[in-house]
């Protein structure tokens, strides 16, 4: 597929993942009061932030499955958020626990015993950074046969920062309002490329959020709280209100691995899902958006970017074809995204120069 102008790549998957499960590292979690292998099964869905010439890379793990079945009737896993570092973008060292995880604080009721799952990181122009990360009860009553005890909080999205990339303090909820926390999931800030790095970039004074399978715009001061941008019919501004014009996008134009503001427009990479198409489920689209009113879709790629191809992206958690990006750096010089493989394991694609 010939690109647009306005597109990044193409880019060029290495034929191994970089980042595996480690079922040896052990976590005594503060909620169960056991030690977990809060790493054993999966790795997947990562973002990037870049500090000193070193890249640091964030990701979903899962620990153990347990005797039964979450929320959307799969076993039992708590997620928790992991960091890994890297001099050259290949090779991962992994940190020996979370970084983000359920705790007994505050915010217990949207993180246990799910978990915090899939996340983005932005950095301001201070240097500081911000997470945005999808807390996830899992089940409650750890059965589906009784709907009245049903978790009453499903995929909120959270915030948190950190001044070091190691330490996080958690903020909560990005959103104060509790009828658009739900299913708030997944959160890409506009950032614009200065000096390497992807910055934060205010437009028209504010930061500018995409969220979701929709793209639900919302706005922000801090990069902490977060409004919702109204669509003037009761309901909140998204980019694809009927999701993308081409079908390996007809189920999801999901946030996923950046918003950068360029002079053509607003990058926008999605996450992209096909319905009733076996053969790549999950794929990577983007867009470009009108940078002057941060809303009309100009143009989206006729065919996904990258698509699940090898084994290892086509066979793992998950029963379908899959790969999700939350990732793109520049780091030493050159485009490159991070994704998850079939919910199991990180891969690695560089811009072809």
């Amino acid at each position: 597929m010939k690109l647009p102008e306005w597109a990044f790549g193409p880019f060029v998957k290495d034929p191994d993942p970089v980042l595996k499960p480690d079922p040896s590292l052990t976590f005594l979690c503060p909620v169960s009061k056991k030690n977990v292998r809060w790493q054993a099964t999966n790795v997947y869905n990562p973002a990037f932030a870049e500090k000193d010439g070193v890249l640091h890379m964030f990701y979903r793990a899962d620990d153990e499955p347990r005797p039964f079945k979450d929320t959307w009737g799969n076993p039992m896993v708590t997620c928790r958020i992991g960091h890994a570092t890297s001099t050259d973008g290949v090779h991962f060292a992994c940190a020996p626990e979370p970084v983000l995880f359920p705790d007994e604080d505050e915010y217990k009721e949207y993180e246990w015993d799910g978990g915090c799952q899939d996340l983005h990181i932005a950095e301001a122009e201070d240097g500081k950074f911000y997470m945005n990360y999808t807390a996830w009860v899992g089940s409650r009553d750890h059965t589906r046969d009784a709907p009245e005890k049903n978790p009453p909080f499903i995929d909120v999205l959270m915030t948190a920062s950190s001044e070091d990339l190691v330490h996080w303090k958690k903020h909560g909820p990005a959103f104060a309002d509790p009828k658009v926390r739900n299913h708030t999931r997944s959160g890409v800030i506009v950032s614009r490329l200065k000096n390497g790095r992807l910055i934060a970039e205010k437009v028209n004074g504010k930061y500018v959020m995409y969220a979701a399978h929709n793209g639900w715009m919302s706005v922000s001061d801090d990069l902490i709280r977060w409004e919702p941008v109204s669509d003037g019919k009761g309901g909140q501004r998204c980019l694809f209100p009927h999701f993308g014009p081409s079908p390996y996008a007809d189920a999801s134009c999901e946030a996923g691995a950046a918003a950068i503001l360029t002079e053509r427009g607003i990058v926008y990479f999605f996450n992209a899902a096909a319905s009733g198409n076996e053969s790549a489920f999950w794929s990577q689209g983007q867009a470009l958006i009108d940078k002057n009113d941060l809303f009309t879709v100009i143009d989206v790629l006729k065919e996904p970017h990258l698509s699940p191809e090898f084994d290892w992206e086509c066979k793992g958690h998950v029963p379908t074809p899959c790969l999700v990006c939350n990732g793109i750096t520049h780091f030493g010089g050159k485009w490159t995204m991070y994704y998850g493989a079939s919910d199991h394991l990180i891969g690695r694609a560089t811009e072809k120069k």
